[in-house]
């Protein structure tokens, strides 16, 4: 054979004609492995039935490109065994290094195939895993090393186990971090407490946004003045915060507003009151007919003696009005109950649920039911207090300028 003449006549020329025919042979398996045979196979896999027009994923991509890297470097391997005339050092060289490339791609490999499950759970489920990927990367690439580590020095990986087991301590004081993210993220996913697009308030850290990415160590959250924060996962195993998702899914999202009643203007229910009161009230409310039945009676001692007040009337009026409207859900609690008096006056607390979990329809709802408060609160004789501005202040001081008479000088 020429070859084995040649390698008799010149071992070097030998050697680098060996080296151009296995380089020529691994870029034709890199080819057909990439363009043929893993295209065929990602098309059956994924992109069958309906899928058929689908195109090709950036991570498939990535791995049919790492997955056709391989073959060139089987393709020495096998040369190397194929029992040709080289040096037992040239073969050694060739599988040591064949050894180290094909765990360093077949480690990348099953890196982005984690990727690419952890991007398909998330699509298809709302809970993210990916600091459980990250886990079983750190682990790949951990393996990956000790493999590397046993090629280059000829020896069985249980021995660099082994030899890794009296620098246990420290190894975990070097990953401690890493340890206790691990431990927190482990908790955080296994109990649901946070998912991605959750809500999440922290005060103390003037964060409020949405959860973006769940990762090993740290927890993305993107604040509504769409500034991003990254707070490390344990934070949410021993500091306090505020989810609002189950708000969303109850189905109602609270309102609990107070306005101030001026207490001077509280009083006993008149007949001109009543009349008064019921231009604005519903023709088919319960309180409508209570008070056609107190006008006409005309028993002012009565009234007095029941404790019928305007404030009394104005808060049946405003539950009333409240269970009228669409926007508020009448399975929830609804309740307009007064609070302990204050300087500023006595608080009429607004506590119920509109329907809308959104923030403008839940604005909405709450601006309109305030603006009819104040503006109803009139017919009822009663006086929404607030604190004396500087007009108020300024008409006090007013006082008219008057003609100063001229006085005579005292000789």
């Amino acid at each position: 054979m020429w070859l084995i003449e040649l390698s008799e006549k010149s071992y070097a020329v030998y050697v680098l004609v060996l080296l151009g025919i296995a380089t020529l042979l691994s870029l034709a398996s890199y080819f057909i492995v990439r363009f043929i045979i893993l295209r065929l196979t990602v098309k059956l896999l994924f992109h069958s039935g309906r899928n058929h027009y689908k195109k090709y994923t950036d991570r498939e991509i990535r791995i049919v490109k790492r997955l056709s890297k391989i073959a060139p470097i089987l393709v020495f391997f096998i040369l190397s065994k194929s029992g040709l005339a080289l040096d037992d050092a040239v073969i050694s060289a060739i599988q040591t290094i064949c050894g180290a490339l094909g765990v360093i791609n077949i480690a990348i490999v099953i890196n982005d195939a984690l990727d690419a499950g952890s991007e398909k759970h998330l699509l298809h489920k709302h809970r993210s895993i990916k600091g459980y990927i990250q886990i079983a990367k750190l682990v790949v690439s951990g393996v990956a090393i000790i493999l590397i580590v046993a090629t280059l020095s000829n020896k069985s990986p249980v021995i660099i186990l082994s030899s890794l087991g009296a620098a246990a301590a420290v190894l975990m004081l070097v990953f401690q971090h890493t340890l206790i993210s691990l431990v927190a993220n482990i908790q955080v996913s296994s109990s649901s407490v946070i998912q991605i697009d959750d809500w999440i308030e922290i005060p103390q850290l003037n964060i409020s946004g949405e959860v973006i990415d769940i990762a090993l160590h740290t927890i993305t959250i993107r604040n509504w003045d769409n500034t991003i924060s990254r707070v490390p996962t344990k934070n949410f195993i021993t500091d306090s915060y505020t989810n609002w998702q189950p708000m969303f899914d109850s189905g109602g999202r609270r309102i609990k507003r107070s306005f101030y009643v001026d207490q001077s203007s509280i009083a006993f229910a008149s007949r001109e009151l009543l009349q008064s009161i019921e231009s604005v009230l519903y023709a088919k409310d319960k309180l409508h007919y209570a008070m056609e039945e107190m006008i006409l009676s005309e028993n002012t001692k009565q009234v007095i003696f029941d404790g019928l007040t305007n404030l009394g009337l104005f808060r049946k009026h405003i539950v009333a009005h409240l269970k009228s409207r669409k926007d508020i859900n009448q399975e929830m609690y609804l309740v307009v109950r007064q609070l302990s008096p204050t300087a500023d006056g006595l608080p009429i607390e607004i506590y119920c649920f509109s329907k809308s979990t959104n923030w403008v329809d839940y604005e909405e709802a709450q601006s309109s039911i305030f603006e009819y408060i104040f503006a109803v609160a009139n017919y009822f004789d009663l006086v929404i207090f607030q604190n004396p501005s500087g007009k108020d202040i300024s008409s006090l001081s007013y006082i008219p300028r008057t003609i100063r008479t001229d006085k005579k000088r005292p000789a």
